[in-house]
């Protein structure tokens, strides 16, 4: 059985292709000038693990006269200035003063550009941009996608830009950027009314590790629906629950089955009336992600321009088949 620590990484089809894509940046494969990327998923996609994955496959390396670091992860947290944000970019380098001693952003951008140098740096990866960018009047984001643009000139090294499915519509909005970033990737949620072996396959996949009851499979249709109907889809909601009902196993010294899954929704604070591991099958709502989330470009600050994702809802029959559902 699994640790009640592991973290199990599936490698589907898309981030094989990213991971390929992200290799032939790095080594200069390709070498074209819009040799940047773009990649966005709504939260809990797995956007942020899957570029953390990547990054730990090249880890930074202690030489005796430099530190090696050939791809740069950053974990961006709401800089206000241009200053800040390359004084964090300076700090996950390593730098000493962790980017304070700096006074000026050409300061921190030039500074940036000769770690780049020294250090092999071969990718940049900026995480959760989208951080960097709401609540921002537009006249503050047109300043900020800047920020990105003047880090892909200093660095002279691909940057891949990680954030929610709105801030490609900020990227177009600021066209020097948009034509600096040649590639760009959504990462969608499982669907159920489409493609749903996709999803079996990814729970098989993820939980190959773990040791299951005789009799219960996750892969069964109506277990399948039933942690779809918990997890939307969303791949941080999968792999949580999964976690959390091998974490119970594992406590209980026994194979996982579905009393963990039914004693992992519990533990949640959710009522047996709404666990989807106890409810008739034909009560289950099925939400599935429809429309992403996206951006609208206001005169003034207002918080509401970025929209939230649409989900559609779904029943079953008794036979397990898929019907549109009249509540949301």
């Amino acid at each position: 059985m699994a640790g009640c620590n592991a973290l199990p990484f599936v490698a589907t089809g898309d981030v094989k292709q990213i991971f390929n894509l992200l290799d032939n940046l790095r080594v200069g494969y390709i070498e074209e000038g819009d040799t940047n990327c773009l990649i966005t998923g709504e939260s809990g996609s797995g956007k942020s693990e899957l570029v953390k994955q990547y990054a730990a496959k090249y880890p930074r390396r202690e030489l005796e006269e430099y530190t090696h670091i050939p791809v740069l992860y950053v974990q961006l947290s709401s800089p206000q200035t241009a200053k800040a944000f390359t004084q964090q970019v300076l700090a996950a380098m390593g730098d000493p003063q962790g980017g304070k001693g700096i006074k000026t952003k050409e300061e921190g951008f030039e500074r940036i550009k000769t770690y780049c140098r020294i250090c092999g740096v071969e990718l940049i990866i900026l995480d959760e941009i989208q951080t960097v960018i709401q609540n921002r009047s537009p006249g503050v984001i047109a300043s900020i996608t800047d920020w990105f643009k003047d880090l892909m000139n200093h660095s002279k090294v691909p940057v891949v830009l990680v954030g929610m499915p709105w801030c490609l519509d900020v990227v177009k909005e600021n066209d020097q950027l948009d034509t600096r970033v040649g590639y760009r990737y959504y990462l969608e949620t499982f669907r159920v009314s489409r493609q749903f072996s996709h999803f079996i396959k990814f729970i098989e996949l993820f939980s190959k590790s773990y040791e299951f009851a005789n009799g219960f499979s996750l892969s069964e249709p109506e277990t399948a629906y039933r942690l779809f109907a918990y997890s939307s889809g969303i791949i941080r909601a999968i792999r949580g629950q999964i976690i959390r009902a091998a974490n119970l196993a594992k406590s209980a010294g026994k194979p996982i089955d579905l009393a963990c899954f039914l004693e992992a929704i519990r533990s949640r604070g959710i009522k047996d009336q709404n666990n989807v591991f106890i409810m008739p099958v034909t009560e289950l709502r099925l939400r599935e992600i429809v429309s992403s989330s996206r951006w609208t470009q206001q005169k003034s600050y207002n918080k509401e321009s970025f929209q939230s994702a649409e989900f559609k809802t779904y029943r079953l029959t008794k036979k397990l088949e898929l019907i549109e559902a009249d509540d949301d």
